[in-house]
């Protein structure tokens, strides 16, 4: 049969990367796969003298009885993950709904147009001084939830600018991530940390600064170096179509002159931020308590700019929509998880990545068990609840090994935080990109070269700290 060389090709398909919902299923399926491969095992617990806390004895590790993810519990586990995540995800709901609300009143647009004119003369300034507000606020909160009620509030600000919304969750979540995993003072990584190590409490702090200014000195460079090339070329920008409907309707909105009532609407949003940081700061809120205070700010600033409550919920409502998805992808990847437990995989895996880094030289054993926090990480995401497995573990393998116990902290410091910003199991990080609506594999391809050098850096960090012998103090 002969072949016309006259016609036209078919145009080649291009690759497109499976939706996340997939991605994630995907995922979940070999781990449930794995509960039939590994041995089930687990350590018994018992309460730490020094900290208090319920932490894992590291010499009861023991293999139990085997318990493979059954078909109907990998069915079920989409649901528990869903309750697992279930204070999170009211809040996101309720962020996402309040900001509908602000929005719609107008109040977001006139506050994001003022703010935009004290840059107008130095747009570039925004990027790193803002980077350097939420760095500053994390390393001592430890609170990575305040990207979530953070990032509205900042992602018009940085489209009136020129840039994109991929450029406001840059600097929200790493940002949050540079202060998190230096933790000069993180309540929920380096205290607890050092209270199961036995270290003083804010020891090490010096070298911990000076890894907080080279880590916020490279974010800044990568996320302007970005930001420069979307201000240049808006097109190429991931988020390009997105982004000329969220301009369009910010336009529309900043025509309206905020009114009185609105004015004083707008002042009472500004005293619920400061009164939600304070009370996380002072009083520990957590979750449900910040979700509160975002359903007052909405629905208070409501009343007082004179909207009835009856088009309030229409507009949180309306809120809510726009975050669905972003807040579905939170709960199934949480679904990963529930699984381990399961399975009962989880401590297996903590107890063979131990054993393997213990064969490490010295100076790279340090790194190794850099590299085992950020793979547990995957598995436990919580800082708290990976310190209380990890390091009670890691504390005695330090003194067999002869290494810094304090080191041993900042490996673990980092080892948690920068994995917050490639795992999708990060239930915070997911909602935060779900609030700014980020695909998550847009954010991976531009997050991916930062994690690396992230990476490298904190490596050699690691061994100067281990060279160096830092002590306690």
């Amino acid at each position: 049969m002969a072949t016309d060389l006259n016609a036209p090709k078919k145009p080649k398909k291009k690759f497109q990367f499976p939706h996340v919902f997939i991605l994630l299923s995907c995922v979940i399926l070999l781990v449930a796969a794995l509960s039939y491969l590994l041995p089930a095992g687990t350590y018994d617990t018992v309460i730490d003298p020094v900290s208090g806390s319920e932490v894992v004895d590291p010499d009861s590790f023991h293999y139990v009885e085997s318990t493979p993810v059954t078909l109907m519990q990998l069915v079920a586990s989409y649901s528990n993950g869903f309750q697992a995540v279930a204070p999170l995800l009211f809040m996101t709901m309720a962020v996402g709904g309040t900001f509908g609300v602000i929005h719609r009143l107008g109040i977001i647009p006139a506050m994001v147009s003022f703010a935009s004119k004290r840059f107008r003369t130095n747009r570039l300034l925004a990027i790193p001084i803002l980077l350097l507000c939420f760095s500053a606020l994390d390393t001592f909160l430890g609170m990575p939830e305040l990207c979530i009620v953070f990032l509205p509030i900042i992602t018009p600000l940085i489209l009136s600018l020129g840039f994109d919304s991929l450029t406001a969750c840059a600097v929200v979540i790493c940002g949050n991530c540079v202060g998190f995993s230096t933790g000069l003072g993180n309540p929920f990584t380096t205290l607890i940390c050092q209270k199961i190590c036995g270290l003083p409490l804010y020891s090490g702090l010096w070298y911990r600064a000076i890894c907080f200014v080279v880590f916020y000195g490279i974010t800044v460079v990568y996320v302007m170096r970005y930001a420069l090339r979307v201000a240049k070329d808006p097109q190429s920008s991931r988020c390009f179509a997105a982004d000329q409907t969220r301009r369009a309707d910010l336009k529309e909105a900043v025509v309206e002159k905020l009114t009185l009532r609105k004015k004083l609407a707008a002042g009472f949003i500004a005293t619920l931020f400061v009164v939600n940081v304070v009370g996380t700061f002072l009083y520990g809120w957590d979750v449900p308590e910040m979700t509160g205070i975002f359903l007052i700010m909405g629905f208070g600033s409501a009343v007082i700019s004179g909207t009835g409550l009856s088009k309030a919920c229409l507009m949180f409502v309306d809120g809510c929509k726009d975050i669905l998805q972003g807040a579905l992808v939170m709960c199934v990847a949480r679904t990963i998880s529930v699984v381990m437990e399961q399975g009962n995989i989880t401590y297996t895996i903590v107890h063979g990545l131990s054993e393997i880094i213990a064969y490490f030289p010295q100076v790279f054993t340090i790194v190794g068990i850099f590299l085992a926090v950020m793979l547990i990480d995957f598995f436990i995401p919580a800082g708290s609840g990976e310190a209380v497995v990890v390091m009670p573990i890691i504390s005695p393998l330090a003194e067999i090994l002869g290494l810094s116990k304090q080191a041993c902290v900042l490996a673990f410091q980092f080892g948690d935080g920068w994995s917050n910003t490639i795992w999708p199991t990060t239930a915070s990080y997911m909602a935060t990109l779900a609030v700014g609506e980020i695909k998550w594999t847009d954010w991976q391809r531009f997050q991916l070269p930062l994690f690396c050098i992230w990476f490298v850096v904190g490596a050699l960090m690691l061994m100067i700290a281990q060279l160096i012998g830092l002590g306690p103090m």
